[in-house]
């Protein structure tokens, strides 16, 4: 049962962590996840603000005992205002798909692989770093998680690293994410992570080549066994070539 509960919250939290990122823990065959969740980003400099609403659409969905799969849509309004004027855009941020292979599976641990193919698009953060934009990507992928504690409470914690080859001449990056899950109680659960995104600098002139590290907390509340609602934010600490930013979201997660 621990970890049942375990593979559902890692699974979830890592929604919000970064496009398409899924947990360990395999989600068992045949069942279905999805998730809408409603984002506002914000960042601004000495001479111009920008602001971004986007609506984010996930599915995974249990193959075998042994493969998953799932995707990510992104779609959203940018407004920016700037010295002479202002620019108003719609498009998509984000679409991905995954396929994940579950390697090693014990009691209170998990190992697995995925690769995702990607499109970039018009309100991207490579589109935020001035590259020309959409292009196609592709990442491979290990994740491990563990409960870490059961009683009296539950703890639990992964890790990702992940190398993406970027194609059309954006740089490749590695990406990471860390993630540490606390529960209180059975409807409730507080999750806290750390990501980053590392250039290569392969990148060619003109196209995408940035850093990006940031942190974020969520609270979740199980309303009922099949749904839950998530609110939490954002914060972009440090980066390189891109303006920092914050953000605040809510989303409904459904079982089926």
């Amino acid at each position: 049962m621990g970890e049942k509960i375990g593979c559902c919250v890692v699974a979830l939290a890592m929604l919000f962590a970064s496009p398409a990122t899924a947990s360990p823990w395999n989600r068992d065959d045949g069942r279905l996840f999805t998730a809408t969740t409603a984002n506002y980003y914000w960042s601004k400099t000495d001479i111009s603000r920008y602001a971004r609403v986007d609506s984010d659409t996930y599915v995974e969905y249990g193959l075998t005992p042994k493969w998953m799969t799932g995707g990510r849509v992104s779609y959203g309004v940018s407004f920016s205002e700037f010295i002479g004027g202002s620019l108003t855009q719609d498009g998509f941020n984000e679409t991905e798909i995954y396929i994940q292979r579950q390697i090693l599976r014990g009691s209170r641990s998990a190992t697995a692989l995925k690769i995702t193919g990607g499109r970039s698009g018009r309100l991207s953060l490579d589109a935020q770093s001035g590259a020309p934009t959409p292009n196609m990507e592709v990442e491979l992928r290990a994740l491990y998680g563990r409960d870490v504690l059961l009683e009296p409470f539950k703890i639990f914690a992964t890790a990702e690293v992940g190398y993406r080859r970027r194609f059309g001449g954006d740089a490749d990056q590695v990406r990471t994410d860390l993630l540490v899950g606390v529960e209180p109680h059975r409807r409730l659960m507080i999750l806290l992570e750390g990501q980053s995104i590392v250039s290569l600098k392969n990148e060619e002139p003109s196209f995408a080549d940035f850093d990006l590290y940031k942190g974020q907390a969520s609270v979740v509340w199980r309303a009922s066994e099949k749904w839950a609602l998530v609110a939490g934010g954002r914060k972009e600490f440090k980066t390189r070539n891109i303006t920092s930013g914050t953000a605040a979201f809510v989303g409904v997660w459904s079982t089926f």
